[in-house]
């Protein structure tokens, strides 16, 4: 009798083990799909990714310089109004 309880307490155990380690399987499998999931996500969206840096750089760049032409435009008109009231005092 008490040899029985020890084998089914061995099972119980082995049991409990064996769903542990079915378990973490699970997870991980689940962890490496989503990890493979993300990657894929990540190569088909980087050409994309990168299109949009570029064009953004790009609009930057242009606006920049738009900027500094208006800035050295109104700077030199100033200029010229300066220059024009030292020269034209009445």
């Amino acid at each position: 009798m008490c040899r029985v309880s020890h084998v089914n307490m061995v099972k119980k155990l082995a049991g409990k083990a064996a769903e542990a380690a079915g378990t973490a399987a699970k997870k991980a499998s689940k962890a490496a799909a989503q990890s493979v999931k993300r990657q894929v996500i990540d190569e088909v969206t980087q050409p994309l990714k990168n299109a949009a840096k570029d064009k953004l750089s790009s609009m930057t760049t242009g606006i920049k310089a738009k900027a500094e032409a208006k800035v050295q435009s109104v700077v030199k008109e100033q200029m010229k109004k300066e220059v024009k009231k030292k020269f034209f005092k009445k």
